[in-house]
Formats: C-alpha cells, sequence, structure tokens
C-alpha cells in the first residue's frame, strides 16, 4: 500500500514538471555558416550572433548543437530536417515549410576608407570612381547600383579572407573596403593591436541586412521570438556588445 501511494505521488509531481516545461529541455540542431569574426567564431562555439542564440535558447530552457556549414548551405539543412533551426537567413530565401523568426541580428555593410585620402562617399554610385575590395559575393547581393559602381571602378576584387580586405586597406593599397563595420573593426584591432576606427571614414551608404532564424516548429519560433526580446532588455545582452565592442 505504502509502494503504490509514494508511486502515485511520484507520478503527479512529474506531471506538475512537464505541465510547468521544467522536464521538456531540449538540446536542438542549429545549422550555421563557418567562422566569421565576430559574429561566429566556430572555436568553441563562440562569437556575438552564436553567444547571442545560447543565452536565448538558455532563457528557454534549451541547448544548442552548432552545425558548421559553408556559408549559403544552412537553409539546406533546414528544409530537407537535417537539423531544427538555421541561422543568419534572409527572408528571400524559400525555406518552406519551415518559418522565420523576428530578426534577431543586423549586419550593416558599409564603405570605409583612410582618413588621410579625404574620400567622400553620399551614395553607392560615387564608389565607381575609387579602387575598390570587396567582401565575396558583394556584387550579388548589394544590388544593382553596386553592381554598375564596382563595373566602372578602376580596379574591383572580391575576397573570400576578409583579414586581406583589412590589409589592403591599412597598407593603402586600395581606396576603399566594403565589407560589415564590426567585421572591420573586430580584424582591423586583430591586426594591430588597438581599434582603428578613429582613422578611418566610414561611408553607411547601404541599406542595413537584418537575419532571422528559420524553424521547423512554429511553436519553438514564437517561444524563441518572446525569448529574444526579453534577453534584449536584460544585462546579458549589454555584456555581450561589450564583449566584442559591437558598433549597433
Amino acid at each position: 500500500m505504502h509502494f503504490i501511494k509514494t508511486y502515485v505521488i511520484c507520478c503527479m509531481v512529474l506531471t506538475c514538471f512537464v505541465m510547468s516545461g521544467l522536464a521538456i529541455a531540449k538540446k536542438y540542431s542549429i545549422s550555421v555558416g563557418w567562422t566569421k569574426p565576430p559574429y561566429v567564431i566556430e572555436k568553441d562555439d563562440l562569437g556575438f550572433e552564436v553567444e547571442l542564440l545560447k543565452a536565448v535558447f538558455s532563457e528557454m530552457g534549451h541547448e544548442l548543437n552548432f552545425v558548421y556549414v559553408p556559408f549559403g548551405r544552412s537553409h539546406n539543412l533546414l528544409v530537407k530536417g537535417v537539423v531544427d533551426i538555421a541561422m543568419t537567413l534572409s527572408p528571400t530565401v524559400d525555406i518552406n515549410p519551415a518559418v522565420y523568426s523576428d530578426p534577431y541580428i543586423i549586419y550593416q555593410n558599409v564603405a570605409i576608407s583612410l582618413k588621410g585620402r579625404g574620400i567622400k562617399l553620399d551614395k553607392i554610385s560615387m564608389l565607381s570612381k575609387y579602387t575598390i575590395v570587396a567582401s565575396q559575393n558583394a556584387k550579388v547581393n548589394l544590388g544593382n547600383e553596386y553592381f554598375i559602381a564596382a563595373e566602372m571602378s578602376p580596379f574591383y576584387i572580391e575576397l573570400p579572407d576578409q583579414k586581406n580586405q583589412v590589409s589592403m586597406l591599412l597598407l593603402g593599397r586600395t581606396d576603399v573596403v566594403v565589407m560589415d563595420i564590426n567585421i572591420f573593426n573586430y580584424l582591423s584591432k586583430e591586426r594591430i593591436g588597438a581599434s582603428h576606427m578613429e582613422n578611418v571614414d566610414v561611408h553607411r551608404i547601404f541599406k542595413v541586412s537584418p537575419y532571422h532564424l528559420g524553424f521547423l516548429s512554429a511553436k519553438l519560433r514564437d517561444q524563441f521570438n518572446q525569448a529574444l526580446k526579453k534577453i534584449r532588455r536584460s544585462p546579458r545582452y549589454q555584456a555581450l556588445v561589450d564583449k566584442y565592442e559591437f558598433i549597433q
């Protein structure tokens, strides 16, 4: 009789845990492009974007298993059901039957020149007068006006390794680099040991690029959106901004 009472009590406690959500913690697989500091640093699953997502899912009571793939293939794993979630997706990409989250990260492509050059850029078309070293696929991703300016440039090249972009600008081997402002800030500090932002002109001639997560589960997506709002209002978010000296 005592055993039966104990069993019933245990079942009731377990039911309460399940109903409260405490017994449904999961480890979700999430696809992510290869290392792109300061957003993604594959070693030890670090970087602003990666750590932000870990914080949000921790708030939800879950963990993440990061699956690193070449850039642009992340959504394929999601559509095929290989992973539960995919990172850094543009809503222009068809991920049916998956669904998009609210924007959780914003990239800001800019044109950057050395202050000593005195370069003035008020619009994208003005780039056509200058030599340009851009990030990979910039001609494809930055619109028709940029494509035309790049075609008219006296010298134009796209580099897969963005460290080389930074080096070419700092060595005076190009007039302008076109890349994300936080990537430039991180890589220039890595190269010279200190922030270089005071020595460059930042030309904000491109629109910001908000990115979303793709989810196979609409319910999980809704939970993520709520937890994301909470984390953004918390000291944990500001600590991440400070850690990576993020320019927002």
